[in-house]
Formats: C-alpha cells, structure tokens, sequence
C-alpha cells in the first residue's frame, strides 16, 4: 500500500513538473565527521616551504576525511583535557569556526568532530564558488584577532600538507550579516576558501 501511495506521488510530481532534491544536496542538522588520523602528512618544514595562497579552485568537493582533518587542525580538540590545537588567551576558546558547504553552513563543534547546520542553503557562490570556505568568527578585539589568525595558519598548513589550494581574505567577511546568527559580541573577520586547485 505505502509502496503504491510512494509511486502515485512520485508519478503526480513528475506530472507537475516538480523537481525533488538529491538526498546528497539536502541540508542536513547534523554532520558527524570521521575521525581524525593525528599523524602523517608532509613534515613541518616542507609544510611550511609549500604554504603559499591560491585563488583558482576546482568544483570538486573534499573528502569528508579533508574537511574533518582541516577543522581539525583549525580548532580541533588535540588532547584528552579538551585543549585544542591552537592556542586563545587564557584558555577561554572565544572562536566560532563555520564551514561554508553547498548544502548549507555549518559550525563546527570540535568536542564531538562535528558539524550542525546553523544557515540553510548553497552560499558558496558567496565566497568565490570555492566548494569550503571557512569563517572565522570572534570578538573584534585583539585577542579575536590573535585567535582568529592562529586557527587559519593551522588550516593553511593542512592545506599545504594535503596539496591543497586556500586562500584568506577579510574580503566577505559580512557576506553572510544578518542571515547566520553568530555567538552574542562575535563577527566573522576573516574567510578562508579552500579546494583542490584549479
């Protein structure tokens, strides 16, 4: 019978005209990411000579595996007490870090290596058609800028060590005001796209 009634709205829709979403394109509330391999990749010092900004991206997604290893290295949680790969002042882990993805923009929680959906919606096109940007939101002061700065050199090491292509602007920054709801006193102030080069 549920079979029946599945096909019947499936022939209706065809009928009209309607379109429905891919399950791979819609938004969903919670992205569990794998779990990161804290080891491997290029040594430092050849992380460090390869690190340089690139513009031109392909439309290629990253792997799950790239996205989790690269807010991982952004803000991720490196230690059994919670601490995480970059240093804030005094501890207080006053950064949001948001991944801007085609089906919607998330925040990235590093305690659990997870994403949750906080604006619905491809704004990709927002940030340079890159298939990840990165927003960095923190107080404007400088201690968010100190923190900020720390988190985006993280992910710009990965991106060396993986063969990656990012670049980071504070051009766009307030692309996305008054649509994505920060923490209260945060902003976003800087953006950093990232994908396979171009």
């Amino acid at each position: 019978m549920f079979a029946a009634l599945l096909r019947a709205a499936f022939i209706l829709c065809l009928a009209l005209g309607w379109t429905m979403a891919a399950p791979e394109a819609m938004a969903q509330d919670t992205i569990q990411l794998p779990a990161v391999q804290a080891s491997g990749g290029k040594p430092l010092m050849d992380a460090l000579a390869a690190r340089h900004s690139e513009r031109s991206f392909k439309e290629d997604a990253l792997s799950e595996k790239q996205l989790s290893e690269l807010l991982w290295a952004a803000y991720g949680v490196n230690r059994e007490d919670g601490k995480r790969t970059v240093p804030t002042a005094r501890g207080r882990n006053e950064l949001a870090v948001y991944a801007v993805l085609k089906t919607g923009v998330y925040l990235y929680d590093p305690a659990k290596n997870a994403l949750t959906l906080a604006l619905a919606g491809d704004h990709t096109g927002d940030y340079a058609k890159s298939p990840l940007t990165v927003l960095y939101a923190a107080p404007d002061n400088v201690m968010g800028g100190m923190h900020v700065g720390s988190a985006y050199q993280g992910a710009g090491l990965y991106c060396a060590s993986e063969g990656l292509a990012n670049v980071v602007k504070s051009t766009g920054a307030d692309n996305l005001k008054g649509q994505l709801v920060l923490p209260e006193g945060f902003q976003v102030l800087v953006v950093q796209s990232v994908g396979l080069p171009g």
